[in-house]
């Protein structure tokens, strides 16, 4: 680093404990030392990123507090694969671990050359759809609003990114969402008339549309 005097001295990663040590050289690396994570539930996403030494674990805690190891991921391998704009998986260092960190665009051409990793990418969707769905359907421990938010994120996910749900809004479609939410109609209504009036959904064509997906991930999250 240049100092004031026109010299140049030494600074330490310790002298950076806010930054990542990696990007004071390399913005497209990071260092995860031996038993800190990668990424955890709830954090924005990157693209992915290619282990370069080291090696990680990659695991889920699903909603009921079981868990499951997807992978161990070792140098050439890419993880933080999904759709979601936030992980719902956790990758921890097993030792010293070097990743590369891969642009959208460097992701799509590996997905493009490699069709094992195209099969991974829509696992890990899968796998996405699975936790958003599982965490909304669990009854009694959170608020309806909140499992209906997370539940219609769910289904739009595993559409499309333009906001339909492939939900109904009629009296089949409501139906339906009450028993997937162990609810009331009554209650599923007025919940979808709550979400509405806030426009965070709307209603188009007989199907549930997503207006505000930030505001949603804000109640499903609450």
């Amino acid at each position: 680093m240049l100092a004031d005097n026109g010299q140049f001295e030494t600074v330490s990663c310790a002298d950076l404990r806010t930054q990542d040590c990696s990007a004071a050289t390399d913005r497209s690396r990071r260092m995860i030392a031996h038993g800190d994570t990668l990424f955890t539930p709830g954090v924005a996403r990157r693209a992915a990123y290619r282990v370069e030494s080291g090696a990680l674990c990659h695991y889920v805690v699903w909603p009921d507090g079981s868990h499951d190891v997807i992978e161990f991921a070792f140098p050439g391998d890419i993880v933080g694969l999904g759709s979601l704009r936030e992980h719902v998986s956790t990758a921890q260092a097993m030792v010293d671990t070097s990743v590369e960190v891969l642009s959208a665009d460097e992701l799509e051409r590996a997905i493009g050359a490699d069709a094992a990793l195209a099969a991974r990418m829509a696992s890990a969707a899968d796998r996405e759809f699975d936790f958003m769905r599982d965490r909304a359907l669990r009854p009694g421990l959170r608020p309806l609003p909140q499992r209906l938010a997370a539940y219609i994120l769910a289904i739009a996910g595993a559409a499309c990114r333009s906001g339909e749900t492939a939900l109904e809004a009629g009296s089949a479609g409501v139906a339906a969402l009450a028993i997937a939410l162990d609810v009331s109609t009554a209650d599923v209504e007025l919940t979808i008339a709550n979400l509405t009036g806030r426009s965070l959904i709307s209603i188009a064509n007989g199907m549930i549309v997503i207006k505000d997906r930030d505001g949603l991930d804000a109640v499903a999250d609450a």
